[in-house]
């Protein structure tokens, strides 16, 4: 039985199509999308839309060996990017996650990077860490380095500001990026300074001891010593009320009369030498 013509022409029609819909599928549309990513490419060079200016801001002057630090972090971003089909320094494209994450590895004084964009100017506001207080190695060369309020180590630069600095600490070995203690430990450190100041005592330095001990000097020479505790901090709290008992009592910053140490190492009680 023969097919009638109406259906050859059916199918002829088919098959048009269906070569059409394959022609499309694997060359018109890969060559469209080649030829708008190509476009925008091009597009992402043109030279107006181009990064003109990269500034860093917000690190001492007067550390030029961190602001080096930082531009070789910028440039070391943009390096890694390599062969990009897009402009690495496009105004929308350009790498600002390599660029936080170089600068802040670069040194352990950058605490905070933000990228903030004005036109074609890419500005780098960094945050650095402020000095809580001094780590030193009293033992050799007095080498000292700056901590920051959790405990990290950074190094001292001219012109950093010091006016917060009250206590200094004692290590074996200061150096910078370094956490000298665990972040609750300093926390706990934190508190018992505070209680201590809190009932009149100035203290001039911080020491290290073995283990968990620790002591204060203070103003007039003295030593109160401490173990690394929560109890350590109550018991400085009471200490007025256990001088009074002595006939002792704090002013200006000192116990008067003079004491040869404090001894706030023992569970409930304060031991207590005069001089």
């Amino acid at each position: 039985m023969s097919v009638p013509k109406e259906w050859r022409s059916v199918r002829k029609v088919r098959r048009a199509r269906e070569t059409s819909k394959i022609f499309w599928k694997i060359f018109l549309w890969p060559a469209l999308a080649i030829s708008v990513f190509s476009g925008a490419a091009l597009l992402s060079d043109y030279p107006t839309l181009q990064l003109e200016k990269i500034t860093i801001v917000g690190i001492n002057l007067n550390a030029k060996r961190e602001i080096l630090k930082a531009e070789a972090a910028v440039a070391r971003a943009f390096a890694n990017e390599g062969a990009r089909l897009f402009s690495p320094e496009n105004i929308l494209l350009y790498p600002k996650r390599a660029i936080s994450e170089n600068i802040s590895s670069s040194s352990p004084r950058i605490s905070f990077v933000q990228l903030k964009r004005g036109g074609r100017i890419l500005i780098v506001a960094v945050k650095e860490r402020e000095p809580f207080a001094e780590w030193c190695d009293y033992s050799k060369d007095n080498k000292c380095v700056f901590i920051d309020e959790n405990g990290l180590g950074f190094s001292k630069v001219k012109g950093d500001n010091e006016s917060s600095i009250t206590q200094a600490f004692l290590s074996k070995y200061p150096e910078s990026g370094k956490h000298y203690l665990p972040e609750t430990d300093f926390s706990l450190l934190r508190e018992i300074i505070s209680s201590a100041r809190r009932v009149g005592l100035s203290i001039t330095k911080v020491s290290k001891e073995d283990g968990n001990d620790f002591s204060f000097l203070l103003a007039d020479g003295s030593e109160a010593k401490f173990v690394l505790s929560e109890d350590a901090g109550k018991l400085f709290l009471s200490l007025p009320e256990t001088l009074r008992a002595a006939d002792l009592s704090i002013s200006n910053g000192i116990v008067s009369p003079a004491l040869q140490y404090l001894d706030l190492r023992f569970r409930d009680q304060i031991v207590f030498k005069r001089k």
